[in-house]
């Protein structure tokens, strides 16, 4: 234990050291964050039987697609965990303190609307933990153990070391069990709450660690907290890696922007600054006009809904990037997703991004804007031609040529032919007559 006590005073000592040089950019923090929450919820709700994997569960929180070849239960505990963290993550945030009545919010996201959960109210009956010699308290005793364990936690906050005090607050909350469902995953939540409030990283315990996670949940439950201690401290160890590694790349990012500061580099990166404007205006023009028929469509159909989602903007970064190689990190520019009423399923989702494929433009600068769909075999999206039904649907990507002129390319009859400056209007409206017809069977 003297080893994993000076290991801990370390680590708070770089931690606080770090957040001494300030905060990180807003980018960073937002990219950070999203991969967190990926990260937590997709090893929280695997530690507790959920088999998504990792794609799927980025396509649930992101794109709320429902995964057909799982359990829809598995779909919705992710779901719910992603408004859950969302919640947590503000309340981290801001300087109130970790109050019951909070934690219990947090459950009531967490296991959403079932009856049968009691969503938000601790549990009326007896337990039994599976796996466990440890039997938790009668129903009776719930309060009074909650309210102490609160009160525990809000005296030992500011003087305990915050991995010390989360782990032994996780176990203690599991171990009271005070919910009919979700103790685990809210359990994890409140230790990454201490984390947050504190300015630790959070702490995704691994799905793959699951055996010694709860080989280290039944030492505590003897009175040994060694393990479930260095367990935590662990993976805050090697998330705090990421913030550093992080940070390293923007100072890396920052010091070579100030090279640009020279009036020439200065002139020609404003040149190019103008130049990724112009297009990225031409290609929103092309957004524009999809998200428009989209809403037009939404208000016409009754039995069908059709709706536009727009990821982040095109950064001048990838810009130069999706130039200079064809394919970058971050390209989705829209997508397009097609639900059926009747049925209460999704028939196709509809992807449009920015990549270009070297065997059609080998040597090109250009950057066409590339139709995908979602392939629920391989769970990602997938070129249009993979499809049975592709050689129905003429679109297959927009590109704008040196002359700045829009080149529409389509297939006719498995032959691939380019108009030059169509209308955009017609070309959104021929794609919707053919996922129509062919695609949706209308």
């Amino acid at each position: 234990m003297p080893d994993l006590i000076e290991r801990l005073e370390n680590l708070d000592r770089e931690i606080k050291k770090f957040r001494e040089v300030g905060k990180l950019d807003q980018f960073s923090a937002e990219k950070l964050k999203e991969y967190f929450k990926t990260q937590h919820i997709f090893h929280s709700a695997g530690i507790e039987g959920n088999r998504l994997t990792l794609q799927e569960t980025m396509l649930v929180l992101k794109e709320g697609i429902t995964i057909s070849e799982k359990p829809i239960k598995e779909t919705v505990e992710v779901r719910n965990l992603g408004v859950a963290f969302d919640f947590f993550y503000e309340l981290a945030q801001q300087n109130t303190p970790i109050t019951e009545n909070y934690l219990r919010q947090i459950h009531k996201l967490l296991v959403g609307d079932d009856p049968y959960l009691n969503a938000g109210n601790y549990r009326n009956i007896g337990v039994v933990i599976t796996g466990s010699e440890h039997t938790p308290p009668e129903p009776f005793e719930v309060p009074f153990k909650m309210r102490e364990l609160m009160e525990w936690i809000s005296d030992n906050l500011d003087v305990e070391n915050p991995i010390l005090l989360g782990a032994v607050a996780h176990h203690e909350l599991a171990k009271i069990h005070p919910f009919n469902d979700g103790n685990g995953r809210t359990a994890r939540l409140l230790l990454n709450l201490i984390l947050m409030k504190k300015g630790y990283p959070i702490c995704s315990i691994k799905r793959t660690e699951r055996p010694r996670y709860y080989d280290s949940m039944s030492m505590a439950d003897k009175g040994d907290y060694h393990q479930i201690v260095e367990l935590v401290a662990e993976s805050c160890t090697e998330l705090f890696n990421v913030y550093v590694r992080i940070r390293e790349e923007s100072k890396r990012k920052a010091e070579w922007a100030k090279k640009w500061g020279e009036s020439e580099i200065d002139n020609k990166l404003r040149k190019e600054k103008n130049r990724y404007e112009l297009w990225l205006n031409k290609v929103n023009l092309i957004k524009l006009e999809f998200r428009q028929t989209t809403e037009l469509l939404e208000e016409s159909m009754s039995n069908y809904h059709i709706t536009f989602y727009e990821y982040p903007p095109i950064t001048f970064e990838i810009f130069q990037e999706l130039e200079k190689r064809g394919s970058a990190n971050n390209t989705f520019f829209f997508s397009i997703r097609v639900f059926n009423k009747l049925t209460n399923r999704i028939l196709q989702t509809f992807l449009f991004r920015f990549f270009r494929n070297h065997d059609k433009f080998p040597s090109s600068e250009i950057i066409p804007l590339e139709l995908n769909c979602y392939n629920s075999d391989t769970k990602n999206f997938s070129v249009i031609d993979k499809f049975s039904w592709s050689d129905k649907v003429r679109l297959r990507s927009f590109y704008y040529n040196s002359a700045g002129n829009l080149i529409v390319n389509q297939t006719n009859r498995r032959e691939e032919v380019e108009i030059e400056n169509p209308k955009i209007s017609e070309v959104v409206e021929h794609f919707y007559d053919d996922i129509f017809r062919f695609v949706v069977g209308i």
